[in-house]
């Protein structure tokens, strides 16, 4: 048991000259692993596997650039001796790019993938926005670190300081034996080397459980989270640095840079994840009351005074016309009616008059159904007289229609009455002639 890890060899197989290290193939092991996740969770950001997969393609390559490229600037003695590159500049490119060898630093992977996060954001903007595919990579991004801390177990580096310094139990998983360290930092030299073999803190175990921890809770948060995306980024730049920063007081490999980067990181994580909820709060309460007015239903939408007060605030900051605030609060103007409603006495008062004019709609409806009522023994008491006399309005059905086609009659019917007319007109007028002339005559 207390020879397991120097019993591993570092070399996982040869292909002739060619050593495939455990490290790398667990590297690799632990990328396949978080396109694995990707892919199974794609889809709750309406993006397919092709997507998941350009994805990978992105973030992964930069990732691991800037994850060895970090980590070999911090360590110029080693990897920019101008006398090494003046002796062997080949071989010291080579020592400078071996990522197989082991040396990386996940500092400088995340900002390696975060670069590719926002180039792969900004092609999908169609799709996903920045803050869902930045959860959507947290969970797998803490999974993938737990291959690499198996990596440093077999590599024998990454490890704390001697446990009889400690006070821990000398025995698995408090600490592991170490009998061949590498990636010790100068100043632990003499530290390291004096109780070799011998048992060291297991600090790449405490990491991967509490990565492991990280990666569940973040699971969990990621499934039931909708109001906040995004929120993971935050939640990963505490949760990680927190228990990176405490155990570089612990390891043999720690940069001072690093420790103190992280504790700077961990309260702006803190503080920013509360700024961003109290932005998103914000907005949804803007929405919430801004929708509720454009449908006329802001006197019976369902208000707090949280949601008002925020209301009030998005309003005065969009006063200051800008295409950015506009763009986060998604509107593309204020109208003017919203600014007089942003205050919490104003919404009161227009809830008031909505409600006094629903009352006296109600009332003038109500007034109409009483009048109704009144009215209806009238009807009920004519009510026989009507069916009394509706025998004779069916036989009168029949002239109705016969009058009717009567006014249809063809017009030359019109026609001859009137030409008969005429001619009874000027035949009487003839007589009335005959008979003033008469007389005339007769005298």
């Amino acid at each position: 048991m207390i020879n397991l890890v120097s019993a591993i060899d570092r070399i996982a197989f040869r292909i002739g000259e060619v050593e495939v290290a455990w490290y790398g193939l667990l590297i690799v092991l632990g990328m396949m692993t978080g396109l694995l996740i990707v892919l199974s969770q794609c889809r709750r950001i309406k993006l397919n596997t092709d997507d998941a997969v350009e994805f990978f393609l992105w973030v992964i390559p930069i990732a691991v650039v800037m994850a060895r490229l970090l980590y070999v600037m911090v360590r110029p003695d080693e990897y920019f001796d101008p006398a090494v590159w003046k002796e062997d500049s080949t071989q010291a490119f080579v020592d400078m790019i071996a990522i197989w060898d082991g040396g990386i630093t996940i500092i400088g992977g995340i900002l390696g993938g975060l670069i590719g996060v926002i180039i792969f954001s900004v092609r999908k903007r169609d799709k996903a926005n920045f803050g869902q595919i930045l959860d959507l990579v947290v969970p797998a991004l803490l999974v993938g670190q737990l291959f690499g801390r198996v990596g440093n177990f077999i590599n024998q580096e990454a490890f704390g300081k001697p446990a009889s310094m400690l006070g821990i139990p000398e025995k698995f998983p408090f600490s592991v034996y170490i009998d061949n360290p590498s990636g010790v930092e100068p100043e632990y030299h003499d530290m390291v080397y004096s109780n070799t073999p011998g048992w060291f803190a297991a600090t790449f175990f405490y990491e991967m459980c509490w990565n492991a921890i990280g990666a569940m809770i973040s699971f969990a948060i990621w499934r039931k989270n909708k109001r906040y995306p995004g929120i993971l980024a935050f939640f990963y730049f505490f949760w990680y640095f927190l228990g990176r920063g405490l155990l570089e007081y612990v390891r043999i490999d720690a940069v001072p840079v690093t420790q103190i980067a992280c504790f700077v990181v961990v309260p702006f994580a803190v503080i920013f994840a509360g700024a961003y909820i109290l932005l998103q709060e914000n907005r949804h309460a803007f929405k919430k009351v801004n929708d509720a007015f454009a449908s006329g239903t802001l006197d019976t939408t369902v208000l707090t005074k949280w949601e008002v007060d925020n209301y009030g605030v998005a309003v005065k900051i969009l006063q200051k016309p800008n295409k950015l605030t506009y763009k986060i609060y998604g509107i593309t103007e204020l109208n003017v009616a919203e600014v007089e409603v942003s205050s919490k006495e104003a919404i009161d008062q227009y809830r008031t008059d909505r409600k006094e004019q629903r009352k006296a709609l109600q009332k003038a409806e109500w007034e109409k159904t009483v009048q109704n009522l009144k009215s209806l023994p009238h009807k009920i008491k004519d009510l026989p007289h009507k069916i009394k006399d509706l025998p004779n309005k069916i036989k009168a059905l029949p002239q109705k229609f016969a009058g009717k086609n009567k006014d249809v009659a063809p017009h030359t019917q019109n026609t001859e009455i009137t030409e008969t007319k005429i001619d009874a007109v000027e035949t009487a007028d003839a007589q009335k002639d005959t008979a003033e002339t008469t007389p005339d005559k007769q005298e």
